[in-house]
């Protein structure tokens, strides 16, 4: 099980770098033994180990990316060459293995990790190698001054959550909200900003309660939450796993407090339906990018993401017990910000692709929604990227998920 890292990130990335000094000579030179008729992209996730669930989706993802790629022609007309590593749900032993794709694979550029706990460690070989990163990591320590050549093609835990929180004060017209996430980097930072933001809006959360990665039992915490009277919980997590268990531990005390969660809980209903039934989902709502979201009349299989649920249904057999096609969509989608890099810098060089990229993130297509980019953030999702959605675990035809306010 992993932990959190723990201390300031400045004294994670100190301590890393002393791993990482004597590889600089053999970064220095990466560029150029590279093999030229290739592009070599790694990937790095938890195939093992208890982040495994996600593992395999953000593998399946990546690997459609790539065919298409590939199939288009390639990035600068060069294949591209995917290698994967488990990073095995371990923040150390995935700098181990960054090292290996750095130094022995050659890579050009990475995808992945998925979780900010293995990231952050990660981006300190990465920035040593000048390489290029996208993952979906959401912890605010991930600044371009900490990671310049990382990117993360998913808000950060507190821009995943204003909408939610829009929605309970404003719509719901509640104000006794609690908190509840698991202890990894970005929930912990983001129960942080959250509690701060609530404070901002003259709300106090009424409770803020944690649980461990992939925990059996988090009644204790929702115990606490309910004694204290709130109204509404928000569920922070990056872990299929621990989202299904929240919902499965609100429903077993009988406690049918709303619930509004973040992206994994989204991404994931399909397969938390499937095991719980849809009525864990009374009261359960979530936020999505916009462009994965419809309201009612909107024309059916015409998006890019419907195109590309179209895409992943055909090619993944067991696709709805995964997650569906939004389960892959955010990993889908990160091969193609790097080719669109790549080929708008004209670069393998991660100076230059993080440039470009600050420069044309509002100019580059995607299915999710609108990106934005700057010297001061590498989250690319824009302030108006997410929607609260209802009904998550049964999507359209196409895909999409229905957005709870269409005017």
């Amino acid at each position: 099980m992993p932990r959190d890292l723990g201390g300031s990130v400045f004294g994670r990335r100190m301590a890393i770098a002393l791993g990482v000094t004597s590889a600089l000579a053999v970064f220095a030179g990466a560029g150029a033994s590279r093999a030229q008729d290739t592009i070599k992209i790694g990937g790095m996730t938890s195939m093992t180990g208890a982040g495994s669930a996600i593992g395999r989706v953000a593998d399946l993802g990546w690997r459609l990316a790539i065919e298409d790629i590939n199939a288009a022609g390639g990035i600068m007309g060069r294949r591209v060459q995917f290698v994967l590593a488990d990073t095995q749900t371990d923040p150390t032993h995935a700098v181990g293995e960054a090292r290996r794709l750095v130094q022995n694979e050659r890579i050009h550029a990475m995808v992945g990790p998925v979780t900010s706990q293995e990231v952050i460690p990660v981006t300190t070989i990465t920035t040593a190698a000048k390489i290029a990163q996208v993952t979906t990591a959401a912890s605010s320590d991930l600044t371009p001054s900490f990671a310049p050549y990382h990117f993360s093609n998913s808000p950060t835990g507190l821009n995943q959550m204003i909408a939610n929180i829009s929605y309970a004060l404003d719509v719901l017209k509640l104000r006794r909200i609690a908190i509840i996430s698991d202890n990894g980097g970005m929930s912990k930072a983001a129960a942080s900003e959250i509690v701060a933001y609530l404070r901002e809006k003259g709300v106090t959360p009424t409770g803020v309660q944690e649980f461990g990665f992939r925990s059996e039992d988090m009644t204790p915490q929702l115990f606490s939450l309910r004694s204290g009277g709130a109204e509404v919980i928000l569920l922070i997590n990056s872990l299929v796993d621990d989202a299904r268990t929240v919902l499965k531990n609100r429903d077993e005390i009988g406690w049918r407090v709303p619930v509004l969660a973040n992206l994994t809980l989204t991404n994931f209903s399909v397969g938390i339906a499937a095991r719980l039934g849809k009525e864990a989902f009374e009261g359960v709502n979530s936020v999505q990018f916009r462009g994965m979201t419809f309201c009612p009349g909107d024309p059916v299989g015409t998006s890019d993401f419907a195109k590309f649920d179209a895409r992943a249904k055909a090619a993944v057999p067991d696709l709805e017990r995964l997650g569906g096609s939004s389960a892959l969509a955010p990993y889908y989608v990160q091969p193609f910000v790097l080719k669109a890099a790549i080929e708008g810098a004209r670069s393998l060089d991660g100076d230059k692709i993080a440039a470009w990229i600050e420069a044309n993130a509002p100019n580059m297509q995607n299915m999710l929604g609108t990106f934005e980019a700057s010297d001061k953030t590498h989250f690319l999702p824009s302030a108006s990227a997410m929607v609260v959605v209802k009904n998550a675990f049964a999507p359209r035809s196409d895909g999409l998920v229905e957005r709870v306010q269409c005017n």
